[in-house]
């Protein structure tokens, strides 16, 4: 039970890889945390639980010394196409879900990842990513909003999803506005140019993007809790979206709650009490301790049903990640399950049925077309 490598992964949120060129010239520290400052990158992130813990793994995986500088040296060696193919095969990710709304430009499309990976893999659309792209080419909110809904409907009827990362810029607490509101936010992020961070506009946004997808039946992903600095984590408790998920015509609306540390708990409730409601554990794993892994199992576990909890890598731009989320999501939830057997929660039976669900079932029914 404590390990579960024989239980396939359905990674229903990551992030494509790199293309080779950058992939070799990117330091290895940079991996192992969400910060942006380069002191943090080159000297802080080694000394987190999460580098060290997997300098020992990644020592393991390549038959190297636990270093950095060993570990790096022999990794370069490998064909890249090869090692991102082996890798995911190791940690038998048979689904691979990409939101390729990140760095657009330096990572593989879903098509090249298709093209070079050993399992299918789909596309999950980023709904601020492509209000982004309309903005410059219309004169109204009203226009705007109007081809944003085109292009939701058309991606839609293909992708496995949608994605929200409206908590990085205006936060979860989603309002309704008027067409007068909307159109001055429209003009305020027309004339600023750069990053559009108007609420009103947003907000208005991803409303028409949660109608569409629960007309299309389709699950929107949220990002919540942890990430990089560009987050305000007061702004990304899940507990925001409540005004959302009670609105009657999203109350098919299937959501999943991502991440959600240090909020798991939070998460966990509202997917006890909202039917639409389910959450998602990755990036939680496996950058933070393995008490603190074990621990957001067993806390997602408190209260909300097993049939609603999701893991996911998070995985981005080098294989690694994909290798290390696996194999601690696995090792983590099993430890987490055998201390439900041992406190009466669920039988040996229960616990193999919750760890099947948590890393491939609930997924694959939930993104299933």
């Amino acid at each position: 039970m404590d390990t579960l490598e024989h239980i396939p992964f359905y990674d229903h949120h990551a992030h494509a890889l790199y293309h080779e060129a950058l992939w070799r010239a990117a330091p290895l520290g940079a991996y192992f945390t969400e910060a942006y400052d380069p002191v943090i990158q080159q000297r802080f992130a080694q000394d987190t639980l999460f580098f060290r813990r997997s300098m020992r793994d990644l020592g393991e995986l390549y038959g190297c010394e636990p270093t950095a500088e060993a570990i790096t040296d022999t990794r370069l060696r490998h064909d890249y196409a090869e090692l991102c193919a082996e890798l995911l095969s190791q940690a038998n990710i048979q689904h691979l879900l990409i939101d390729d709304g990140f760095w657009p430009e330096r990572l593989w499309s879903v098509e090249e990842s298709r093209a070079r990976l050993p399992l299918p893999v789909r596309r999950v659309v980023r709904i601020e990513n492509e209000l982004e792209k309309l903005l410059a080419h219309h004169d109204t909110s009203e226009s705007l909003l109007s081809a944003l809904d085109g292009i939701l409907r058309e991606a839609g009827q293909s992708a496995a999803g949608f994605k929200s990362i409206i908590a990085y810029r205006t936060g979860l607490d989603i309002a309704s506005s008027s067409v007068p509101e909307q159109e001055r936010s429209f003009e305020r992020a027309r004339r600023e140019g750069g990053q559009l961070n108007e609420k009103s506009l947003l907000d208005a946004a991803l409303l028409l993007g949660l109608r569409i997808a629960a007309e299309l039946r389709l699950p929107v992903q949220f990002h919540t809790g942890y990430g990089d600095p560009d987050l305000d984590m007061r702004l990304a408790n899940p507990l925001h979206l409540r005004s959302v998920i009670e609105r009657p015509e999203l109350a098919d609306l299937k959501v999943v709650l991502l991440h959600c540390y240090p909020y798991v708990r939070e998460a966990g409730y509202l997917a006890s009490v909202y039917r639409g409601v389910h959450l998602d554990l990755g990036l939680t794993v496996p950058y933070t301790s393995v008490a603190s892994m074990r621990g957001a199992f067993r806390e997602a576990l408190h209260l909300s049903p097993v049939s609603k909890v999701l893991i996911s890598s998070d995985a981005q731009r080098t294989p690694e990640l994909y290798w290390l989320a696996a194999r601690w999501a696995r090792r983590s939830l099993g430890q987490a399950l055998r201390q439900t057997v041992e406190d009466g929660d669920l039988s040996s039976a229960e616990s193999q049925w919750a760890a099947e669900r948590i890393l491939w079932h609930n997924a694959n029914e939930l993104y299933a077309r």
